[in-house]
This record gives C-alpha cells, sequence and structure tokens, in this order.
C-alpha cells in the first residue's frame, strides 16, 4: 500500500474523527444529523485539507480529485435524498460528501474500500434491524456507518489494492 502523508493521518483524526463521534452519537439516538456539527466537519475538514495543499505541493493533484469527486457525489446524494426521501436522509446526503472528501484524500484504493465497506456494513445493519424488528420498512440511523467510512477504507485498501493487481 503506498504511503499515506502523516500530515492526512491528522486530519482524519484530530480534524475528522471529534466531530464526526458527536454527530454518529447524536445520530444513533435522535435519527438526525445537525446542520451545525455536519458544517462545522465539513469546513474544518476542507479548511485543514486546503492549509495542507498550500503548504505541501505534492498533496495537491490528490486533494483536488477528493474535492471534485465529493462535490459530484454529494450533488448525487443530495438528488437521490430529494427524489426519494425514504431512501436516503438529507442529513445523509449532506453528510456524504466530507467522508468523500476525507476518504478520497487518503487515497483512490481508501475511497472505494470506504464506499463499499460504508454499503455491505449499512446492508448488513440493515438486515439485522429488519430482523430484530420484523418489518421490511424499519429505518436505522445511516449516519454512524457513512461516518465510518474512511476508517473502513483504511481497513479495506489492502484488499482492494489486493483485489486490483496493484499490490
Amino acid at each position: 500500500m503506498p504511503e499515506i502523508s502523516p500530515l492526512l493521518i491528522a486530519v482524519l483524526l484530530v480534524v475528522y474523527l471529534p466531530p464526526a463521534v458527536v454527530l454518529a452519537w447524536v445520530d444513533g439516538r435522535e435519527h438526525r444529523l445537525p446542520n451545525r456539527w455536519v458544517g462545522g466537519l465539513t469546513a474544518g475538514v476542507g479548511l485543514a485539507l486546503l492549509a495542507l495543499a498550500v503548504g505541501v505541493p505534492a498533496l495537491r493533484p490528490a486533494l483536488v480529485t477528493a474535492a471534485v469527486l465529493a462535490v459530484v457525489l454529494g450533488l448525487g446524494a443530495v438528488l437521490v435524498a430529494l427524489v426519494a426521501p425514504s431512501a436516503l436522509g438529507m442529513g445523509d446526503a449532506k453528510t456524504l460528501p466530507v467522508v468523500v472528501l476525507m476518504a478520497g484524500a487518503l487515497g483512490g484504493e481508501v475511497l472505494i474500500a470506504s464506499l463499499l465497506g460504508i454499503a455491505l456494513l449499512a446492508g448488513a445493519v440493515g438486515t439485522v434491524v429488519v430482523v430484530v424488528s420484523r418489518r421490511a420498512g424499519a429505518r436505522f440511523a445511516l449516519g454512524p456507518v457513512l461516518l465510518a467510512g474512511p476508517f473502513l477504507g483504511l481497513l479495506g485498501a489492502p484488499l482492494v489494492r489486493g483485489a486490483l493487481g496493484i499490490g
């Protein structure tokens, strides 16, 4: 696996993790992701990565790619939330861009593993919720799964590299 900059790991642990934990806790208890916290997380990660892009020119191409992907996937998520609100909550749609930005900044393999990990974990949690509640329409808080994305990506990146034949 390519070396991930310690500065990016610092952003993940110092800037991303604390508000992500608060958001996951709130969503788990209240089934909502407060705009103030989502905005703070997005602004904090965005500013930290912007500072890294200015200070470490070698990181710029990856950070620009991560930012573009975050905007595109974020717009897609908002569109899904508007068209099918029962499929994806607006709070989750507004949280997705910062998750993609952070995971994408850590590398392409991390982003792919992150998205796959979110899908698999959300499917598993959804299955458990349906089985336990015995209701097909049962809802659960997706925020904690979504916010775990960059960490799932770090765990799964070696598997993605192996599957792609590059590691």
